[in-house]
């Protein structure tokens, strides 16, 4: 008896601590892949597929020590990204790449009115390119903080994980006790 539930905690934790994360990320023209485990340890020399958006594979590549792949922004409107773990794990998501949202549109149109009139000195683009580039990398990092904090295991999970586990055995032993008499 004591050895059944023994078995079923060691597999329980066991389980927990292969679930994958993948985070991914674009900048400074390029795209990051953060592949983790729940218990946030990286995924060393995973190997990363990409695929288009017809499913066609585009790049493919390995984690490195810290387990982040990057690659220079393809020239595709969409793409999934695909992290292949130890032991058979394997996560997968997805990135828009192109995509015209009014906001761009705008910035386009006040280009060509600023190139129009040529009377400042200072050259807007450079500094709009810089300041978009350092909020684009702070964004990342919290983006990235948020989503290894959503994805750990919580205590409430682990309690929640024995619930289910005692109860299935609980069915087990009713009918084990039922059946003997």
């Amino acid at each position: 008896m004591k050895k059944i539930i023994l078995i079923f905690l060691t597999l329980t934790f066991s389980l927990l601590a292969h679930k994958i994360n993948i985070f991914s990320y674009k900048e400074s023209g390029k795209i990051f892949i953060e592949g983790y485990f729940s218990d946030g340890k990286p995924c060393k020399n995973s190997k990363v597929i990409v695929f288009d958006q017809n499913g066609e594979k585009i790049i493919e590549g390995k984690t490195d020590e810290a387990g982040i792949f990057s690659f220079d922004i393809p020239d595709k409107s969409r793409i999934k990204i695909v992290l292949y773990a130890d032991m058979g794990h394997q996560v997968e998501t997805e990135m828009q790449l192109k995509e015209k949202t009014p906001e761009k549109q705008i910035i386009k149109e006040n280009r060509k009115v600023e190139q129009k009139q040529a009377q400042i000195n200072i050259d807007q683009e450079k500094i709009r390119k810089i300041v978009e580039e350092s909020i684009e990398k702070e964004i990342n990092n919290l983006l990235k903080e948020i989503e290894k904090e959503r994805q750990k295991v919580k205590i409430q999970d682990i309690i929640g994980g024995f619930g289910y586990i005692l109860g299935i055995f609980g069915i087990y032993l009713y009918l084990k006790g039922r059946t003997s008499k």
